[in-house]
């Protein structure tokens, strides 16, 4: 029997339109076998050494005494990966303003993903292919949707000592999605996170807390609320971008729910 639509604090359905029958949540999620490749770049990839970042999305890259002007295609921080004198992986890609963008960056003898123009394609190998994606909730958007059930991805590359976490720079949109996601719960829907970590050192995942303690408050509450939770991780071989396997929540991630 279909659900009615979820509704904000006004009482106005959130859900712009579509029928939303009730949709199991292993029937919203792909098996897929470790060592599975989700995403392969078709460009050569080559390594450059960072000269410096002069804003958020712009790399000056050195290749062979060269000077390359690359995008940056990750709002977060990065700053344990894009330094002066660290290696990235650069490949052509272009843009109105640069012809080539960072794809990875070298840390603790692997390479990092850091173009999060993929992750929704990763996410897709793991999300039942009739789900449809970029749907309107209220004035927010979900990234997929397969019947009743929502699901938000997050790209994660910050490790500290085996522990992913998200975010490394403050995001309120991030909070807004948890906020979300428990509100959908709390209506009769399904939801889940989904976080991608786009490395493969991390033992297990906890939300940041000393970057962005709102975040990891409303990521509490959503999980308390019902929300679902999958963490996946990856690592890049060649060019090709490879599933390791799922990884659990730091079991001492903490509540900040009061």
């Amino acid at each position: 029997m279909s659900q009615s639509r979820p509704s904000g604090k006004s009482g106005k359905p959130l859900v712009s339109s579509g029928d939303c029958s009730p949709v199991g949540s292993s029937s919203s999620f792909v098996q897929r076998e470790i060592g599975y490749p989700v995403y392969t770049f078709r460009e050569n990839l080559f390594s450059c050494t960072v000269i410096d970042r002069p804003n958020r999305f712009v790399v000056n890259v050195s290749r062979e005494g060269e000077i390359l002007k690359c995008h940056l295609h990750d709002p977060g921080r990065l700053k344990e990966l894009i330094y002066e004198g660290a290696r990235v992986l650069v490949r052509p890609a272009e843009g109105e303003k640069t012809k080539f963008s960072i794809t990875a960056a070298r840390e603790n003898s692997r390479w990092i993903v850091t173009d999060t123009r993929i992750h929704s394609d990763i996410a897709s190998r793991f999300i039942n292919p009739k789900a449809r994606r970029e749907v309107a909730v209220g004035k927010k958007r979900i990234d997929f949707v397969h019947g009743n059930h929502y699901i938000e991805v997050k790209g994660c590359t910050l490790v500290v000592d085996h522990i992913a976490k998200f975010p490394d720079a403050p995001t309120k949109r991030g909070k807004e999605h948890m906020d979300l996601l428990a509100q959908l719960v709390k209506d009769g829907y399904e939801a889940t996170v989904v976080v991608l970590v786009m490395r493969d050192d991390a033992s297990c995942f906890m939300p940041n807390r000393d970057t962005d303690p709102d975040f990891a408050r409303s990521f509490s509450i959503a999980l308390a609320a019902g929300v679902g939770l999958r963490i996946l991780e990856f690592s890049l071989s060649g060019n090709s971008v490879v599933y390791r396997g799922d990884i659990e929540l730091c079991t001492d991630h903490g509540t900040f729910i009061k």
